[in-house]
């Protein structure tokens, strides 16, 4: 059970090195619309950076306080999500598939603890 956190911390870094090299990919996914240069920076920092940080932390130093850190923020994206397919009405496949993405990886990097 031990490697479930690793692999969700891959998840995280390969999501985040997919925001860095493919901007508009991820834009697209998550249904925004950059604009213009200082929108792609903001895709590549917000949805790249972050989340390689992210992953590469848990990889670093391979305790379980950062992955529980790591996976209740995805844990708490995917419950966020689910409130507002309610609340703004915004059910649609892809948000439904957001949260079971988010939530399956945010589970696997809580896995070390449950």
């Amino acid at each position: 059970m031990e490697w479930l956190p690793v692999l969700g911390a891959f998840f995280t870094l390969a999501l985040g090195t997919l925001g860095l090299v493919a901007p508009r990919k991820i834009a697209g996914l998550v249904g925004i619309a950059p604009g213009g240069k200082l929108g792609l920076s903001e895709v590549r920092a917000t949805y790249g950076g972050i989340f390689i940080g992210l992953g590469i932390a848990c990889l670093l130093f391979q305790q379980s306080e950062v992955y529980v850190a790591v996976g209740l923020a995805w844990l708490i994206a995917a419950a966020t999500r689910a409130v507002s397919i309610f609340l703004d009405r915004a059910f649609s496949a892809k948000n439904a598939g957001g949260i079971v993405v988010e939530a399956g990886i945010g589970l696997l990097l809580v896995a070390s603890v449950l």
